[in-house]
This record gives structure tokens, C-alpha cells and sequence, in this order.
């Protein structure tokens, strides 16, 4: 078996590639979600018809607890990835915005909205950044 080949795709695709996996992970979490629902529905029934000691109630919601435990922990890092990715996202955009508008490159995020040719974009030419404020 051979090395896999990487393809050659531009740094915005790889953005929406990972958005799309985030996107994919938020799906197979949430039919994750929905099979341990249906797995409470169903003991919640055996339970009203044959009944179950309390060990058993005790280690079955021990089992659901870890299991929404494991799901809860899998979200938080799919919110910190999609956080990450939409920042990329965005400061790729305005540094595009500003090459294509702007005579004085700007490699500043913009955090309000893509505005390139602001003065915020034209004051990092004459050495202030964001805000006016003296860069390092």
C-alpha cells in the first residue's frame, strides 16, 4: 500500500472542507444522540411493563450519562473547530478584499465587517493597526 495522495486545492477549499466535516460530525452526533434516546424510550417501557431492580435503573443511567457525557465533550470541540475555521475563513476573505481594494495590503482581521479600504486598513500603512493603535 502506497503513500495517499494529497490534493492540490487552495486554502479557501480547504475551509469549506473542513466546515463540511464539522458539518458531517454535527450529523452522525446527532443520530448518536437520537440512538440513545430511543435506547431510554425503550427501557423506559420495559420498565412500566416487566419492571427493573434498581441496580439495573442505577447501571443503565450510569450508561446513558457516559454516553451523553462522551457526546456533550465531542460538541465542545466541534464548536471550537467551527470557531477556528470561521475565522480563518474570514481573515482570508478581508486579506482578499484588501489586495483586490486597497493599495496598502491589509493583513488585519476585520472583526465588524470586511471593509478594506477603511481607514483602520490605511492607517496600518502609515504604522497604526486596528483602531489606530501603534503596531509592534
Amino acid at each position: 500500500m502506497g503513500l495517499p495522495t494529497i490534493p492540490c486545492v487552495t486554502q479557501s477549499q480547504s475551509l469549506t472542507n473542513l466546515l463540511e466535516s464539522i458539518a458531517l460530525e454535527e450529523t452522525a452526533l446527532a443520530a448518536f444522540v437520537n440512538a440513545e434516546a430511543e435506547k431510554i424510550q425503550a427501557v423506559a417501557a420495559q420498565m412500566a411493563c416487566k419492571g427493573m431492580d434498581n441496580d439495573e435503573v442505577i447501571c443503565f443511567q450510569k450508561s446513558v450519562t457516559s454516553v451523553l457525557q462522551t457526546a456533550i465533550k465531542m460538541q465542545m470541540l466541534l464548536q471550537f473547530k467551527l470557531e477556528n475555521v470561521l475565522e480563518a475563513k474570514l481573515k482570508l476573505e478581508c486579506e482578499d478584499l484588501c489586495d483586490d481594494k486597497c493599495e496598502v495590503p491589509c493583513k488585519v482581521v476585520c472583526v465588524e465587517e470586511c471593509n478594506p479600504c477603511a481607514d483602520e486598513c490605511n492607517d496600518k500603512g502609515k504604522g497604526k493597526g486596528k483602531r489606530g493603535k501603534d503596531q509592534d
